[in-house]
């Protein structure tokens, strides 16, 4: 039984490698027993940050006769391919490898990323005898959005094959038509511009009629034609526009995938809240949840809500809020962090604050002093990109919570899709995203019992806000802070 074997394969493995994580045989057996039995699978753990599992992940699509394709990021992919190809191969394992493939005698496994997922085609004839792994399935409508994401720009509308002169007279005073109208949409600061009915029914037109001359043409009017978003992009200096398209429902470009019925989804959250849910409306079914502890006893986070906290419309709330982070940043022993997708309030709160402490306030910057006590300010994007390569943070302040720009044409479009489905746009859309950002971002906090405060008084006076929270386990709130202290 595959289970067996690679429980067996892994116990030789770790004699020789040191590996800790407790709960790895129990992940190589699970792995293993989905492949058996083509069962869809979801495991959520912390550990997927870490490279601990990757181990068991091989030995099992070693020992399992069948084509496996994992879809990672880059830096995943490195890892895996660098780090245990060579120790994983001295327990036996006969293979060739060809670019990103393992080439074995009964089988392959093929190693992507979501870029290239979303480029490659998979006929039928193939989902029937390969399986899926999914890994940073947490990202994974994100993953596909930026992996799908489709740019146009004028360079584009005239370089494809040679034109005869009627035809590429039409595309030039279709493009010319366009930006006119684009331009006299143009309002002072704003150069995305959302595109009306009309727009759609023009750009439909063009590129179905053109759609032989490249491959980027016809992935225009596929995309078109499946009601993605799309909105355009003006450039002021050089005077010219770029069409960005982007899928509205990514999860839905995997939905062929359900076909094969047997994909597994690798989540570094601690839990699933949202993602089963999605994958649903691409018709996967998921045969059974896991979530595993990670390699560190967890700790409550401590979370501190002021009672008395504005709300992000009144005008005094700016100022309130400097306030309160200087005050929380006096009662610290460690390095405070402060998270802000709003532009102007990021950069006010880094300005006041460095007017005090100096240098020891960055902005969106590593840092390279063993000084503990910091104050780093920036946005949850950032945070997430860079919180491994920063010492565990003392506390972490959020001012605004990480709710979607509504201002941006993507999330105008996504919510109005939503709407036409007659879903509640707010809490299938925005809550979502909100929390993923959220969860991601505090997440450290449970290894130290980190302190988390929230200033942003919806968490208060809106339902949503006291289910956002609800949400971040394990945790424990605190009710004053300098008897704390």
């Amino acid at each position: 039984m595959l289970e067996i074997e690679s429980h067996r394969y892994l116990k030789q493995f770790l004699r020789d490698n040191q590996l800790e994580w407790k709960h790895v045989f129990a992940f190589g057996r699970l792995l293993s027993r989905s492949l058996r039995k083509n069962d869809n699978y979801l495991i959520n753990s912390e550990i997927f940050k870490t490279n601990k599992w990757m181990p068991a992940l091989l030995i099992s699509l070693f020992l399992n006769p069948k084509n496996t394709v994992c879809i990672m990021t880059e830096k995943n992919l490195n890892n895996i391919l660098l780090s245990y190809l060579s120790p994983i191969q001295k327990l036996g394992f006969d293979f060739t490898k060809v670019n990103n493939e393992l080439i074995l005698k009964t089988h392959k496994i093929i190693f992507i990323s979501y870029h290239e997922f979303i480029h490659r085609k998979f006929n039928s004839h193939n989902l029937q005898k390969q399986s899926f792994i999914f890994i940073e399935a947490e990202n994974l409508k994100n993953n596909l959005k930026e992996a799908s994401k489709l740019s146009l720009f004028k360079k584009d509308w005239f370089n494809a094959t040679p034109l005869d002169s009627e035809s590429k007279e039409e595309l030039i005073r279709t493009y010319n038509v366009l930006k006119k109208k684009f331009f006299l949409k143009f309002i002072s600061n704003q150069t995305k511009i959302c595109l009306d009915e009309n727009d759609i029914k023009t750009l439909k037109y063009i590129f179905t009629k053109y759609s032989h001359l490249s491959k980027q043409f016809l992935n225009i009017k596929l995309a078109l034609l499946s009601d993605w978003a799309c909105w355009v992009v003006l450039d002021n200096e050089k005077f010219e526009w770029a069409l960005k398209l982007e899928p509205v429902n990514p999860i839905s470009l995997i939905k062929p995938l359900s076909t094969a019925n047997h994909v597994i989804f690798l989540s570094s959250l601690r839990e699933d809240y949202f993602l089963q849910k999605y994958l649903k409306t691409a018709d996967f079914k998921i045969n059974l949840t896991v979530s595993f502890k990670s390699d560190f006893p967890e700790q409550d986070i401590l979370i501190y809500i002021p009672t008395r906290q504005l709300l992000p419309n009144n005008p005094l709330f700016t100022e309130s809020t400097f306030d309160k982070c200087n005050k929380i940043f006096l009662l610290s022993k460690g390095t405070t962090i402060i998270l802000s997708n709003e532009i102007n309030l990021k950069k006010f709160i880094a300005t006041k604050l460095a007017s005090i402490y100096g240098r020891k306030v960055l902005l969106e910057r590593i840092p390279n002093t063993k000084n503990n006590r910091l104050i780093i300010c920036s946005s949850f994007d950032w945070w997430i990109q860079n919180l491994h390569l920063i010492k565990i943070p003392d506390q972490i302040i959020i001012p605004l919570l990480p709710i979607p720009d509504m201002s941006e044409p993507v999330n105008q479009i996504t919510a109005s899709f939503n709407k036409k489905l007659s879903q509640d746009w707010f809490r299938e859309f925005m809550i979502p995203d909100t929390f993923e950002k959220l969860d991601k971002s505090v997440a450290p906090l449970r290894m130290n019992s980190g302190k988390l405060f929230f200033l942003d008084g919806r968490v208060n006076y809106r339902k949503w806000g006291r289910d956002l929270i609800e949400m971040i386990h394990p945790s424990k709130y605190i009710h004053q802070l300098i008897p704390f202290e």
